[in-house]
């Protein structure tokens, strides 16, 4: 069994992560911030080690990576937190890649990215290859993390692999009930293509991914189907009986002081490409669009009932 080293263990990712490959026998070290919490407990329950440290102060990650043959950088950070940001995504993995490098048995490092650096790119099909153009300071940052990464891949034949991770959504994060409970605004028109994955399918991907993709290299990780965002809303109101979806002006949600990040990032139409790592992975997706997930999630005939 091989040994995992997840930064960000307590996150919704990275908690799910670190119990899969524990139940599958392997060894996980896990490192949080806080290590009371129910989920870290859990996880230690479970046969979890934990490191208590943070990627931003390196003294914290001396000898983490001992021992560790494949390590997941998974940490998040809020972008109202934005003096952070840079500490978090570019410092923070530079620390953590030096701790790798002095452990020096590492086969793959993993960092989870987003679509932020693409900018906005209209109705174009996105693949890795596509010009970056971040319009924000978030899209900026995991521009200038990602960049560091290959720079220190190329350098030091560090083997590193960056996904650029679509919107995900799952159990705690279910796309029904954020139209449900009002959660759900749309910037503009709608018309913007959003990018989805299915927390299963990605942690499909991110068992994988160390052993069959390719150093060096940038995965978009969505589905097949990327859906215009007044198209879904639409949808899931419809089933549950309600009236079509509101849309609201971005500049107004500027005026009232909603961070340009998440109104950039709302706003922005990417219509990711996911034809490489399906490729490098021979990856079949348990979720090809988030249709089929709202199909079972809310079937037809439910929604019929719902709305009589």
């Amino acid at each position: 069994m091989a040994y995992y080293l997840i930064a960000g263990a307590s996150g919704y990712v990275g908690s799910r992560l670190a119990e899969r490959l524990l139940a599958a026998g392997h060894r996980v070290r896990g490192l949080v911030l806080n290590p009371d919490t129910p989920v870290v407990e859990r996880l230690a329950s479970r046969g979890m080690s934990v490191w208590i440290g943070d990627l931003t102060r390196p003294e914290t990650l001396t000898g983490i990576a001992e021992g560790a043959e494949y390590v997941f950088n998974l940490t998040s950070c809020s972008v109202l937190e934005s003096n952070a940001l840079h500490r978090t995504y570019v410092s923070g993995n530079l620390n953590l890649i030096d701790a790798c490098d002095r452990a020096g048995a590492v086969s793959a490092y993993v960092f989870t990215s987003n679509v932020t650096p693409y900018g906005d790119t209209g109705e174009a099909r996105v693949d890795e290859d596509f010009p970056v153009a971040p319009r924000h300071l978030l899209g900026e940052v995991m521009a200038e993390a990602e960049r560091s990464i290959m720079r220190v891949a190329r350098e030091r034949r560090f083997p590193a692999i960056i996904l650029r991770v679509a919107s995900i959504y799952g159990p705690e994060r279910d796309p029904v009930t954020a139209v449900e409970t009002g959660l759900v605004t749309i910037y503009g028109d709608g018309r913007n293509f959003v990018s989805h994955i299915h927390v299963d399918d990605l942690l499909d991907v991110l068992e994988r991914v160390p052993l069959e993709g390719q150093p060096g290299a940038i995965y978009n990780v969505g589905d097949d189907e990327p859906l215009r965002q007044i198209d879904l809303a639409s949808e899931i109101r419809r089933r549950l009986g309600m009236v079509p979806p509101r849309t609201f002006s971005p500049a107004a949600a500027l005026r009232a002081g909603l961070d340009p990040s998440i109104v950039g990032s709302l706003t922005a139409s990417v219509r990711l490409d996911n034809r490489r790592l399906r490729h490098d992975l021979g990856l079949s997706l348990r979720y090809p669009s988030l249709r089929a997930w709202l199909d079972e999630r809310l079937p037809l005939e439910v929604a019929v009932a719902v709305s009589a």
